[in-house]
């Protein structure tokens, strides 16, 4: 009998605790945030989530960069997404890039097209859903006009000089 309530003991414990190191609060607010209000301009934030394909890519060969899409959760059970758009990566083989590979025949493209090369240099394809953590720079279009020329609500951002490792 003890054994048994042991068992349950520790398999609650263990649930318990992969539950609260799932949580990722700080990802979901530092996304609030960004979206709401001109604080994080020129500031290096940091979120913890996974790479998604942008909604449409148009690659011409030419393309040094590509606009790449990164969803946080508040913690792991949630289906609650919040989808941070624009994040700058690189396109090529190097570290902390994203490359693109699709057959010229192929009209549509899904996460098994895409890859990431992270901070040491893994490749990884994004349809294995890996969670990263990634700090890049924030920079609102809207605070590159005049003053007098800026919509107060327009929150536009990109994040640009971006990292990324496993987590």
């Amino acid at each position: 009998m003890k054994t048994k309530h042991l068992f349950s003991a520790l398999l609650l414990t263990s649930c318990s605790l992969t539950l609260f190191t799932s949580c990722n609060g700080d990802s979901v607010d530092t996304v609030k945030a960004i979206e709401s209000n001109y604080d994080n301009q020129d500031k290096t934030i940091a979120l913890v989530g996974e790479f998604d394909a942008p909604s449409f890519t148009f690659s011409s060969g030419k393309s040094k960069t590509m606009e790449m899409n990164f969803v946080v959760k508040s913690h792991a059970f949630s289906s609650e997404k919040f989808t941070v758009i624009n994040v700058i990566l690189p396109v090529g083989t190097e570290k902390n890039s994203v490359l693109f590979d699709i057959p010229a025949d192929q009209k549509n493209y899904t996460l098994k097209n895409f890859y990431v090369f992270d901070d040491n240099g893994e490749k990884i394809n994004l349809d294995s859903h890996t969670t990263f953590k990634m700090k890049g720079t924030v920079r609102y279009s809207e605070l590159e006009k005049p003053e007098n020329e800026r919509e107060k609500d327009n929150f536009n951002y990109k994040i640009t000089d971006v990292s990324f490792v496993k987590n």
